[in-house]
């Protein structure tokens, strides 16, 4: 008996399980049948290789960006979708997500399974795919390319709602660049329709220039007309205001004035011819 415990103390094990970690413990000889609410262990467990395991799952907040073009990864990651009428895009998107630690008994059960990294490429970003075709499919190109925010925001409402029945929480979903048409067709589309707005905001642009500068011109004019008016209106008023002057008596008291004394030598006779009138 002694040897037998001595033996059994030998083969025990430990395991820390960090305060970042849910961890319990599993028992070989177990079959639990779909329970899920396995005790929450921390702390350094001592469990025996052969009968028993201890595992852990992280419960810090996860990040995964699935895109044609991911930091450190090669492929294809992004995820395609199908619009109403079949048109389909490529679109990178990231999500962040953390476990909920009462709740992770559950997840180990279901997938047998603590690698989130499998369970996130094998399952989440099913879900992930599923949302976001669930919503593209009711609507146009056009709805999810202007209202692109609207598009995010109901996926992301459905994927929180789908994951935290599993125990995922969602932290954060976010589409991270603008939708990339797999067809080549859809794609000149798309980038004609663009141009076309965009001339048309010029020619907009073009024209308002235009009615303002000529606004200007009238302004300008009826400017230089009122100037002139007022300018017409002064001199006609000064010409008023010296003929009330200069009457006929004040004219004669002007050439009276100026007159030298001398009367005149000649002066014109019948047919303009001028007479000498000189007296001797």
């Amino acid at each position: 008996m002694l040897a037998l415990a001595l033996s059994l103390s030998v083969m025990q094990s430990c395991e820390r399980i960090s305060p970042t970690e849910a961890g319990f413990k599993i028992s070989n000889s177990g079959n639990y049948r779909g329970i899920d609410s396995l005790p929450l262990l921390t702390g350094w467990q001592f469990y025996t290789p052969g009968f028993n395991y201890v595992v852990t799952i992280p419960t810090i907040m996860q990040h995964e960006v699935w895109t044609d073009s991911k930091e450190g990864q090669e492929g294809m990651n992004a995820i395609t979708i199908a619009c109403q009428g079949g048109a389909g895009f490529r679109v990178d998107v990231g999500l962040n997500y953390h476990v909920d630690a009462t709740k992770a008994s559950h997840i180990y059960l279901k997938w047998r399974n603590d690698d989130l990294e499998s369970i996130t490429n094998q399952y989440i970003k099913n879900i992930v795919r599923g949302c976001m075709q669930d919503v593209s499919g009711h609507i146009t190109v056009d709805s999810i390319l202007t209202n692109l925010p609207a598009y995010e925001h109901e996926v992301a409402s459905n994927i929180t709602k789908k994951l935290g029945i599993d125990g995922f929480i969602v932290d954060g979903f976010n589409i991270t660049s603008q939708p990339r048409p797999t067809d080549n067709n859809l794609a000149a589309s798309i980038n004609a329709k663009v141009k076309a707005k965009q001339d048309a905001e010029t020619s907009i642009m073009q024209l308002q220039m235009s009615v303002a500068e000529a606004n200007k011109k009238i302004a300008n004019a009826r400017g230089d007309s009122a100037s002139a008016v007022i300018t017409a209106a002064g001199e006609a008023a000064a010409i008023r205001l010296k003929q009330q002057v200069v009457t006929s008596a004040y004219i004669e008291y002007v050439k009276a004035c100026r007159w030298n004394g001398k009367l005149p030598d000649v002066m014109t006779g019948s047919g303009g011819t001028m007479l000498n009138v000189t007296t001797k």
